[in-house]
């Protein structure tokens, strides 16, 4: 394995990264155009043209455009992750369990498209199976990042590492049951709702922030192995093995 197949890994890992950073913004965008989309139909329309079963048609569409968008990213990011985390595995890096986790990713992303087509049939078991999965892979994946973290020596990457596995792992376990987290809250109340949304979200954004951390550190370390190999190339003389 040459030093360039394992920049040209951590630069594949990075932009996979970076894919992963980019999903949650591009879809929040999205959902909240549709969303503000279908109000202003529902206000502007009068109430016997748009009825409720319009409505769910429109909501359909919409779940069904947000699991295209993240279906792309997500095989785009897939490619990326896979081939970086095997790159830098056959380098002696680590990163091994990261190839599994970018499966786990777009085995979820596909079962995510025809669960967002039959939403109101089959939307709960289907979305309970693609949670499973997704975090299981995004847990991986940070695992990933920590070991390569590990083998470069970098604290950053694998605190960025640990704070992606341990919060999916986290929003697993909150997920996993949607119809028992959901006949909790009803019977709880608003307030035990909002405690869970609350933590939820934390930890989402614990994640989000971890792979930002993981990020700007593989960038770190492109810059080193560039400079590595941009010294190899001038003094190849004096380079030993």
């Amino acid at each position: 394995m040459s030093q360039l197949d394992e920049l040209e890994g951590v630069r594949r890992l990075r932009s996979g990264v970076l894919l992963l950073i980019l999903i949650p913004v591009l879809i929040l965008i999205v959902a909240l155009v549709g969303a503000a989309a279908i109000y202003a139909t529902l206000m502007s329309a009068p109430v016997s043209s748009y009825t409720g079963s319009s409505l769910v048609a429109d909501e359909t569409v919409l779940a069904v455009v947000l699991a295209l968008i993240s279906l792309v990213l997500i095989v785009m990011a897939f490619r990326r992750l896979r081939r970086g985390f095997s790159l830098l595995s056959a380098a002696g890096r680590g990163g091994s369990t990261g190839v599994t986790g970018s499966w786990l990713l777009i085995i979820a992303a596909i079962i995510a498209l025809p669960g967002a087509a039959l939403l109101m049939f089959v939307g709960f078991i289907v979305s309970s199976i693609v949670s499973v999965i997704g975090n299981a892979g995004y847990i991986l994946i940070g695992k990933g990042l920590y070991d390569v973290g590990s083998s470069y020596g970098k604290d950053s990457l694998k605190t960025g590492g640990a704070l992606v596995a341990i919060s999916f792992a986290v929003v697993l376990l909150l997920t996993v049951d949607w119809r028992g987290l959901l006949s909790y809250a009803a019977a709880s109340g608003v307030p035990a709702l909002l405690s869970l949304l609350v933590l939820l979200l934390i930890f989402l954004i614990l994640g989000f922030i971890g792979l930002i951390l993981s990020y700007t550190t593989l960038g770190d370390i492109v810059r080193e192995l560039q400079a590595k190999a941009s010294q190899a190339g001038a003094q190849p003389a004096t380079t030993t093995l």
